[in-house]
């Protein structure tokens, strides 16, 4: 291949002879880049150098480009795993709370309440605090809670 390096490949940046339509490294099509009127009147190295200039700063927003949607793809699969992960947890939940009912230990309609409760004052900004009073739970129901947990053997 003989030639003065005029094209560099979008795909792999290797230099490749004026006049060829392929890169010789990895056979992709080389872009053609049209010569502005002005740079026909003025010295030939300075077009041949924009030329060059122009084709590398291509090649590197393609580079640049391919490595985000990269990017972009690896974050999708992460979110879809996250989803998945959400909707077992959700099931989880949503079984537990069918068989602490069914035993009696808890009530599943206020439990209900409080978490839609519990729910709303999160997306208003306001995260309540464990030790302060919840809506719709007395002090005494609260202790008694506590007192049943502090009795069960921790494994």
């Amino acid at each position: 291949m003989s030639g003065s390096i005029a094209h560099y490949c979008q795909k792999c940046l290797a230099p490749n002879p004026l006049g060829t339509d392929f890169c010789g490294r990895c056979g992709t099509r080389l872009m053609l880049v049209v010569e502005p009127t002005a740079s026909r009147f003025e010295g030939g190295e300075a077009a041949v150098s924009t030329n060059e200039h122009l084709l590398e700063r291509i090649s590197a927003t393609e580079n640049r480009i391919t490595r985000l949607a990269e990017r972009l793809e690896r974050s999708l699969d992460l979110m879809l795993r996250q989803a998945q992960n959400s909707s077992v947890d959700r099931s989880l939940v949503k079984v537990l709370v069918d068989v602490l009912a069914e035993e009696g230990l808890i009530n599943k309609e206020r439990l209900q309440q409080q978490w839609a409760q519990q729910c709303e004052n999160e997306a208003g900004g306001q995260v309540s605090n464990r030790d302060e009073p919840q809506a719709g739970v007395s002090t005494k129901e609260r202790s008694q809670a506590r007192k049943r947990t502090s009795r069960r053997p921790r494994r």
